[in-house]
């Protein structure tokens, strides 16, 4: 089972390479209200998750899985992680950016939206205006019951 265990500063530039190397965004992980978590089992990290709270609404940021995890399913484990945690949160609706993984977010209860229906707080992050391309697919989560 995994646990979540939050990113303190001196790993940040550690998450921050691996988002880098596989084309992710990473530029403003220092901003106020992102959250980066390491999926961890037992001692070992897995991968990492982040996301962006606005209220009651969160921009999922990333998740990644460690190279030598990768193929055992993990993946999902640290999607349903993460769901658990922004529940946790409050957090009532979520949304996400894609370039490379509709499928598996579909997989976890996502569904494409039109990017122009986003809340406002999360259509003005630095990621919907700068770093992620027109053409991403935008994705929501409805959390609250």
């Amino acid at each position: 089972m995994l646990k979540p265990k939050s990113i303190s500063k001196e790993e940040r530039s550690k998450v921050e390479s691996l988002l880098e190397s596989h084309k992710l965004c990473f530029n403003d992980l220092n901003e106020s209200g992102v959250y980066l978590f390491a999926a961890e089992a037992k001692d070992d990290t897995v991968g990492y998750y982040g996301y962006e709270l606005h209220g009651q609404d969160a921009l999922f940021r990333s998740l990644l899985v460690n190279e030598e995890h990768r193929g055992q399913g993990f993946g999902s484990e640290i999607m349903k992680l993460a769901i658990e945690t922004l529940k946790n949160e409050q957090v009532e609706d979520v949304y996400l950016l894609t370039n490379t993984a509709p499928d598996f977010f579909t997989k976890h209860g996502f569904e494409i939206v039109n990017r122009a229906d986003v809340p406002e707080a999360i259509g003005k992050t630095v990621e919907f205006k700068d770093f992620c391309p027109d053409d991403s697919v935008c994705m929501h989560l409805t959390l609250k019951q």
